[in-house]
């Protein structure tokens, strides 16, 4: 009896440990400022994107701030370059929200109906 049960509790785990491998993959994403993001601050950031993507040279720059919730961030253009056969910039992103701030910089790809995608 206990050999059969050391099977099904070993069993449980490695059917478990890859779950759990996965999510531990996405636990940075708790502790990121975008974790306390509301809607308006979504907003605010998608707009800032927009309106810097579409616009600015390169090397330009914008914040926001959602006066609400305290919650900003900065975005800047780096480059533009052309890659799949379309228009690409690569964007560093600043964002602060509740004492927890973080730096990334994305690529960012106007798909065909004109929107911009982050590729990485």
């Amino acid at each position: 009896m206990g050999s059969r049960l050391s099977a099904l509790v070993l069993t449980a785990a490695l059917l478990a440990s890859p779950l759990a491998t996965d999510a531990s993959n996405l636990r940075f994403l708790e502790f990121s400022p975008s974790a306390f993001f509301d809607e308006e601050d979504w907003a605010l950031l998608r707009g800032a994107a927009k309106k810097l993507l579409d616009d600015a040279p390169d090397g330009d720059s914008t914040s926001w701030k959602n006066d609400k919730t305290g919650h900003n961030g900065t975005l800047q253009v780096l480059d533009t370059y052309e890659d799949f056969g379309t228009t690409c910039r690569r964007m560093k992103v600043y964002n602060d929200a509740i004492q927890v701030s973080a730096t990334r910089v994305v690529n960012m790809c106007r798909n065909k109906q004109g929107e911009w995608k982050i590729l990485n």
